[in-house]
Parts: structure tokens; C-alpha cells; sequence
């Protein structure tokens, strides 16, 4: 039983550790996409595309 603890007690740091970077990684992605929609050097239909993007990015979020 010991043996079986251990193990669970693993896989819920390793999970832990995915979970973390996982969030980091949205949070990067996030500010990316906040800069990229910003950005006056994009064309009109990139820009309009990233904004859209972002714009989904943030619903997706609120849910």
C-alpha cells in the first residue's frame, strides 16, 4: 500500500509540473496575441486576423 502512495504522490507532482507549464505557456501565448493586435506594422487584413484571434483567445478564457 505504501508503494501505491508513493506512486500517487508522483504522478500528482508530475501532473502539477504540466499543469504549471501549461499555464505559463497560455499566459505567453496570451501576451503574444495582446502585442501582435497592437502592432501598427501589420497590414489591414493581418491585423483584423490577429485582433480576431485574440478577441477568441479572451472568450475562451472567460469560459
Amino acid at each position: 500500500m505504501g508503494e501505491d502512495i508513493i506512486l500517487c504522490q508522483r504522478e500528482i507532482r508530475r501532473l502539477r509540473c504540466v499543469v504549471r507549464t501549461y499555464e505559463a505557456q497560455m499566459r505567453e501565448l496570451e501576451s503574444y496575441l495582446g502585442q501582435m493586435a497592437e502592432n501598427p506594422l501589420l497590414g489591414d487584413e493581418a491585423g483584423n486576423t490577429v485582433r480576431e484571434i485574440f478577441k477568441t483567445w479572451k472568450r475562451i478564457l472567460e469560459d
